[in-house]
């Protein structure tokens, strides 16, 4: 059963939100199958995973869009054939019926076409999800066997699978995550708290309670005053330039380094990240050495 750990993040914002959370059934109330396995789904956001299809998806896009441009190329004969020149100059008193038909089709095939060009990006923009989600999924079926083979198989398709749950802040949420194993692993009661209180399997760790948030936040303040402070504390006690300008570049590729692994940040949101911090020490370097 030791594969069947699943270290799964779950907090609420509030004790009335922990008290009402208490009064909810437990996974395991629920009957073995989809009942058992959507119940533990609906107890963590991010556990909802499902493939976007892609291949699937670009097939039909491609086959909509080819239909629109047969219909296209047949409405450019029809017009290039028109005799009568009235028909063309005014839709009003336009009597050709296989026109008529042609921009009815082209109306319907349009508008389902821009549905599903629309659908497919919202599709194409969710993220994807932690490892650790998909993986303690699979460990959970694996073990219970809940789940036919085949209906399951979708956790394996690693490349295809997207993340429904609102992205949250990801410094955060992979502090959360690494407290939460630390705790897992160090505090041998940690899995008997209270507030795991969604499943009655003690492999089982959907905690409801704020210690890990609390904790997660405060490790993330310590590490931002040590980059912000610990590079002008050194300098102040280095008295060469050439010592403190090499102090500052490497505080600023560790703050770089810090913000790229916890952060989705875009390339220019580090360089002004990376030139404001740089700019800071190099300010200080140049005011302590006058």
């Amino acid at each position: 059963m030791n594969n069947l750990r699943s270290f799964l993040p779950h907090w609420e914002h509030s004790e009335s939100g922990i008290a009402d959370e208490v009064q909810t059934r437990k996974i395991e109330d629920y009957r073995p199958g989809y009942p058992r396995f959507t119940a533990l789904l609906s107890a963590y956001d991010p556990y909802f995973l499902c493939r976007r299809f892609s291949k699937l998806r670009a097939r039909l896009l491609l086959l909509k869009q080819d239909r629109l441009s047969v219909l296209e190329q047949k409405l450019e004969q029809v017009d290039h054939e028109e005799t009568s020149p009235l028909f063309l100059g005014k839709s009003r008193c336009d009597r050709n019926s296989e026109r008529i038909s042609l921009l009815s089709d082209i109306e319907s095939c349009l508008a389902n076409y821009d549905q599903f060009a629309q659908s497919t990006y919202q599709m194409l923009s969710f993220g994807p999800p932690q490892q650790r989600d998909v993986k303690s999924l699979q460990n959970w079926l694996d073990n219970t066997g809940y789940l036919a083979r085949e209906e399951r198989a979708y956790l394996t398709h690693h490349r295809e699978l997207v993340s429904l749950a609102p992205v949250g802040d990801s410094a955060i949420v992979q502090l959360e995550a690494w407290v939460e194993d630390k705790f897992i692993r160090l505090w041998r009661d940690f899995g008997k708290n209270r507030l795991h209180n969604v499943s009655n399997d003690p492999n089982v760790y959907i905690y409801s309670g704020q210690w890990i948030q609390q904790t997660a936040r405060a490790l993330l303040l310590l590490l931002i005053t040590l980059l912000l402070l610990m590079p002008v504390i050194v300098c102040n006690f280095v008295g060469t330039i050439s010592a403190r300008i090499a102090i500052v570049m490497i505080a600023t590729i560790s703050y770089l380094l810090v913000v790229s692994l916890l952060t989705r940040s875009r390339t220019m949101e580090l360089i002004m990240a990376a030139a404001t911090y740089a700019t800071v020490l190099i300010v200080f370097v140049s005011g302590t050495s006058a």
